[in-house]
């Protein structure tokens, strides 16, 4: 995380450094990034960069941080919208987030960190002495999922359960993800429509089965 001194920054200053750090880890992926590139576009001091930051890993994982937060909040307006409906609410969610990651303003920072790094080889570009911890607030998603879901729909009663079940789906939303860009990587752009409908329909599978009832009854 950020040094107490960034957030003693004037916001004009903040934001310039922030926008330096996004604009740099979308030309290249965490280990070809440069800190002497985000220093020259926020036109700050080397110095300076290490009384708001500890390294290059500290600034990009406050830049996932970020994302965190705003994902947060795009949970909780989607399960409002849809007044606790899970299945809606991650419909709606999902769309949202495909939109963002693959067309958004950010798009090239996603495509930096889903094709090309994870936590682990962050931690192993980074000293020992200096292991970067990932974004907080992986658990906060599901701890308010847990209070703001209606369940009266759902076959899943127990705290346990709905864990279980907000596991699954989210992990089909990054198996999707993941998905789009394996097929980018081998050169194929699929489109933002496929894309959705592939996980509309993996969604539908959990939701309703993929047994046919009247098949099944026969």
């Amino acid at each position: 995380m950020p040094k107490p001194t960034f957030f003693r920054l004037a916001e004009e200053k903040r934001l310039r450094l922030i926008k330096a750090a996004y604009a740099e880890f979308s030309r290249a992926p965490f280990a070809e990034a440069s800190i002497s590139n985000i220093i020259k576009d926020a036109g700050i001091p080397r110095g300076s960069f290490y009384q708001y930051f500890e390294d290059k890993a500290d600034v990009f994982f406050y830049l996932l941080d970020r994302m965190r937060e705003s994902t947060d909040v795009a949970v909780r307006e989607s399960v409002a919208a849809n007044d606790g409906d899970f299945f809606a609410a991650m419909n709606d969610l999902f769309d949202r987030f495909i939109n963002e990651i693959v067309t958004g303003p950010y798009k090239d920072f996603y495509t930096n960190v889903f094709m090309y790094m994870d936590f682990h080889a962050v931690s192993r570009l980074t000293p020992a002495h200096e292991k970067p911890m990932p974004p907080k607030g992986h658990g906060e998603v599901t701890r308010y999922l847990l209070t703001a879901i209606d369940r009266s729909t759902l076959r899943v009663k127990t705290d346990d359960d709905m864990r279980m079940l907000i596991r699954q789906v989210m992990g089909l939303f990054m198996q999707t993800i993941g998905y789009y860009y394996n097929r980018r990587a081998a050169g194929e752009i699929l489109s933002i429509e496929t894309v959705k409908r592939r996980l509309a329909q993996l969604l539908n599978w959990i939701q309703y089965g993929v047994v046919d009832a009247k098949e099944a009854h026969e």
